[in-house]
């Protein structure tokens, strides 16, 4: 993994990147500590989130539409 200060990373961003698209990490660091990481993108077929139509079947079905329950709680204000 290579390591760039802050000023390096500023002079040499396109080497930098380079780097990464080669697959490479690069850790930037602030006075030798690090403080940020170039890392290359996920792949495009990576999900973040698995999908929910599952679940949504799993739910059990409303009664009554959920306008109605909201008219009720308001009749009840009044």
């Amino acid at each position: 993994m290579k390591e760039a200060g802050i000023r390096e990373a500023r002079q040499n961003l396109s080497a930098l990147i380079a780097e990464v698209r080669k697959g490479h990490e690069v850790t930037i660091t602030d006075r030798g500590k690090p403080v940020a990481r170039l890392v290359p993108p996920r792949p495009a077929e990576a999900k973040p989130f698995r999908s929910r139509a599952a679940f949504r079947r799993k739910m059990p079905a409303l009664k009554a539409p959920l306008s109605a329950a909201v008219l009720d709680g308001r009749a009840e204000r009044d």
